[in-house]
């Protein structure tokens, strides 16, 4: 499992966001694969798990993402439960 965070150096919440996206990712222990909207391959990638907008954090596990989470919703309490809500339901057969 990581986390997958999708910026872009012209948006001003995605500058906000990065610093506490680092600090979901150090607290749950997880790895941090940060992409740029604007640059490839980091965009085929983002198209490729299905996160358009900046900025975006994403729980990815494997090819399946458990949850995201876009602009202003990026905190820590909101990963917390979510990631707890996820934790509570096992994948689909």
């Amino acid at each position: 499992m990581q986390l997958v965070y999708l910026r872009a150096d012209w948006c001003g919440v995605c500058h906000e966001k990065t610093p506490v996206a680092e600090e979901i990712a150090r607290t749950m222990g997880v790895p941090l694969e940060m992409l740029d909207a604007d640059r490839e391959p980091e965009k085929a990638r983002a198209e490729a798990l299905r996160i358009r907008q900046v900025p975006t954090l994403a729980l990815v596990d494997g090819d399946r993402i458990r949850f995201r989470l876009v602009g202003e919703m990026i905190t820590a309490d909101n990963v917390a439960r979510l990631t707890e809500m996820t934790e509570r339901t096992p994948p689909p057969a």
